[in-house]
């Protein structure tokens, strides 16, 4: 990899096309993946991404560049082939300092033990592990997959404006897929167990065998599950990944690139009342040990948190660098990519409900009938939403009667999130996923207290 004073000069013919920004993003990530069918190993790959991207950017207009010849020859034919694309009519040099300086900050989420020095058997171990408890769970299982993931990214940034950055990210996940049956019925699910840190996440046994035993008879429950017919009754939300609600109804709405777009019901609403005072709505990307969270976004800029709604008044976006000067907003620590053949854009991290002050029980007892979600899958994003209830219970008369299966809950993101009637006092956390969207696939998290709905329309 080149060093600073070559990234100088690639960034300064980068510039030579009249624009006035110009960053670099390299990037060397290795994964790993084990693949375990039942209690038997099916294979194993590894796989190394490296290369750079160049953003260079002229008022509201970019290019971006990428290939894995990370040479100075190579990068410099990269950054004159993006000033020929960026043609400038009224050419204005922009000046690339003589010195760097870069943001100091701890990761917040440190490893103890990369899993690029661990032995392959000892992840093999934790397979068959798992597979052994989901087994012994009780019911009968057709078929059951056990996938060991890890990631190690290291990426360096570095801009025309004379920042530096480095940062390492290290996640390691379980996803175990399965079908069950009770002889005339079968059911499929899957879930991940998540962790933001090296390969310590698994140093307590009975803490991922559990999650597989309690994932197989939680699977039973669905299975047994009664169809409900399409009506709109009041819903509560469980605590923790519930909170999916959020980055679907209104997260994505949320991002300076909706909002630049005029594809998003909230532009123009800066300053307005958008939602229920039960609601603040935050997005941080530097909470200490969660799958969203890094020392810096994919532009170099801290991570920070961000009030997005605020007892239902609308205060910010998510900001990246491009789109929140479209919108005459600086960058909120927010653009994000998959790897460096994206460019980056606005994009959610952790993403969550704030705690209230009611009464999670009175929030069912008080319920003639209604919905008990108690996790969600998965559903398309916007201000017209629809998520999978994963696991759900009908309630009767303030308790919960019996498990659903089959339902979708559908809505306007603008009129759900005026609708909490219930916020909790208990703020959970459960694992971490992924979002799929213009640049790419990114880790995040979503979670709430428990919430109710005063109304909202469920269907199968």
């Amino acid at each position: 990899m080149i060093g600073e004073q070559e990234a100088r000069k690639v960034l300064e013919t980068a510039l030579k096309g009249g624009a006035e920004f110009a960053e670099l993003f390299f990037e060397d990530r290795e994964e790993s993946n084990i693949k375990c069918i039942r209690e038997e190993i099916q294979g194993a790959k590894t796989m190394r991404i490296y290369g750079a991207g160049l953003y260079v950017i002229s008022g509201v207009s970019s290019i971006y560049v990428y290939s894995n010849d990370c040479s100075f020859r190579g990068l410099m034919g990269l950054a004159q082939r993006a000033a020929e694309l960026m043609a400038v009519k009224e050419k204005k040099q922009a000046a690339v300092p003589e010195r760097f300086q870069g943001p100091m900050r701890e990761n917040p989420n440190p490893v103890a033990e990369f899993p690029s020095a661990v032995e392959g058997r000892r992840k093999i171990r934790v397979l068959k592990e798992t597979a052994k408890a989901a087994l012994s769970a009780g019911p009968e299982i057709l078929s059951l997959n056990t996938d060991y993931f890890d990631t190690d990214q290291r990426i360096w940034v570095i801009n025309s404006e004379g920042l530096s950055a480095r940062d390492r990210r290290v996640t390691t996940r379980l996803r175990l897929q399965t079908v069950i049956s009770d002889g005339s019925r079968s059911f499929s699910n899957w879930e991940d167990y998540t962790h933001p840190t090296g390969f310590e996440a698994y140093r307590d046994e009975q803490a991922y065998t559990a999650f597989a035993r309690d994932m197989i008879l939680r699977s039973r429950n669905m299975m047994d599950g009664a169809s409900v017919a399409p009506c709109r009754v009041p819903v509560v939300l469980e605590a923790g990944s519930c909170g999916t609600l959020w980055h679907e109804s209104c997260g994505h709405s949320l991002e300076a690139c909706a909002i630049a777009a005029k594809s998003s019901a909230f532009a123009g609403k800066l300053g307005q009342q958008v939602a229920s005072k039960k609601v603040t709505l935050i997005d941080d990307g530097s909470m200490p040990g969660l799958y969203g969270s890094s020392v810096i976004d994919d532009e170099g800029h801290l991570r920070q948190k961000n009030v997005l709604i605020e007892q239902g008044i609308l205060k910010t976006y998510l900001c990246d660098r491009l789109h929140g000067a479209m919108i005459g907003l600086p960058s909120n620590g927010c653009g994000r990519r998959q790897n460096y053949t994206y460019a980056p854009t606005s994009r959610m991290s952790n993403t969550y409900l704030a705690a209230g002050e009611d009464d999670e029980e009175e929030m069912i007892r008080s319920v003639p009938e209604g919905l008990y979600v108690r996790s969600i899958g998965g559903g398309t994003g916007g201000m017209q939403f629809s998520l999978e209830v994963k696991e759900g219970w009908w309630i009767k008369n303030g308790e919960l009667a019996y498990p659903v299966k089959g339902l979708m809950l559908t809505g306007n993101g603008l009129d759900v999130i005026k609708k909490i009637d219930r916020v909790g006092k208990k703020l959970e956390y459960d694992g971490g996923g992924f979002c799929g969207a213009g640049s790419g696939l990114i880790p995040t998290t979503t979670f709430q207290p428990r919430v109710r709905i005063a109304e909202m329309a469920i269907g199968g």
